[in-house]
């Protein structure tokens, strides 16, 4: 009698010590479920008061200028027409060739040399620590200082666009490959490896072709990134190029000018996001062919 006793008070201690322990558990995950709710209400309360704020702002400004409304701030068809046929000559000869040149030179540069970089950091450990600080750190710095720099330095041809462009485009092309290099699938780098497959080997038939469509995400942002980045080189100094032509139209308070220079930029950051598309399409056809054989719903694969 008192062994069996003796163990139901060993089974009642152990229920008591389970109960006791699941409800610690239990006010530990309450006390982090209402921390993890009050600092997404503080994050959310502080995005709605800088939106209010600046909403509120721009309503004071606007209402403070005098004669504001849509005509006096975006020019008519007619208007966009008129410029263009006053200076289409100058702009297919001189600065959209100019622009042209540095976005291409520079996006050909930015990706040969975040592909280089993504691929050091890929295979070195050592690498990856050294060189990731490093592309954060250098994104920390404006590129208008580093534009003024580059032009005492190189003068006022087109390298110091041409770099500028690199400045804007190899960070988003290094970020997306390397995140795509490590993203691999596990799975089958074991595989590879059981069957005898080196390094070289494994990145080759398993990283690389797991990189490509994050590399091409980047390239695609890069890609719009390029045409800005060389008007914003061509707008500090130059003598050819949309961003002179910018400039000038803004020295002249040619609003109509001005549009015209905007919509030619769109055009050509539109024109070389569908020729990164079309490439991507060709260079990965495997990788569009898979996703439409494996699609069960409807869409547009």
């Amino acid at each position: 009698m008192s062994d069996i006793a003796s163990g139901e008070r060993l089974d009642l201690a152990t229920r008591r010590a389970t109960v006791a322990a699941w409800w610690r558990d239990f006010g530990v995950r309450l006390a982090l479920d209402a921390a993890r709710v009050l600092v997404l209400t503080g994050v959310v309360a502080l995005v709605l008061a800088f939106f209010t704020a600046g909403m509120l702002q721009l309503i004071v400004e606007a209402r403070a200028q005098e004669n504001l409304s849509l005509a006096t701030i975006f020019p008519s068809p007619a208007e966009l027409r008129h410029a263009w046929d006053e200076h289409q000559t100058r702009l297919l000869q001189e600065h959209i060739p100019e622009t042209l040149w540095e976005t291409l030179a520079g996006l050909t540069i930015a990706v040969v040399l975040g592909l280089t970089i993504a691929a050091l950091m890929d295979f070195s450990p050592l690498l990856r620590w050294v060189l990731y600080p490093v592309l954060v750190v250098s994104q920390t710095i404006p590129i208008f200082a580093i534009a003024i720099l580059l032009i005492l330095i190189f003068g006022f041809g087109s390298g110091p666009k041409i770099i500028v462009v690199v400045l804007f485009c190899f960070f988003p092309v290094t970020l997306s490959t390397f995140t795509g290099l490590q993203s691999a699938d596990p799975e089958l780098i074991s595989l590879l490896r059981a069957m005898g497959a080196n390094a070289r080997q494994i990145w080759v038939k398993a990283r690389l072709p797991a990189a490509m469509p994050s590399f091409f995400a980047g390239l695609r942002i890069a890609a719009t990134y390029s045409v800005v980045g060389a008007i914003f080189g061509e707008y500090i100094t130059a003598q050819r190029g949309l961003g002179v032509f910018l400039k000038r139209s803004y020295s002249s308070f040619r609003l109509d000018q001005a549009y015209l220079a905007i919509l030619l930029t769109a055009l050509l950051s539109l024109l070389l996001v569908l020729l990164v598309n079309l490439v991507e399409r060709l260079a990965l056809r495997w990788y569009y062919t898979a996703r439409r054989r494996s699609w069960r719903g409807p869409g547009i694969y």
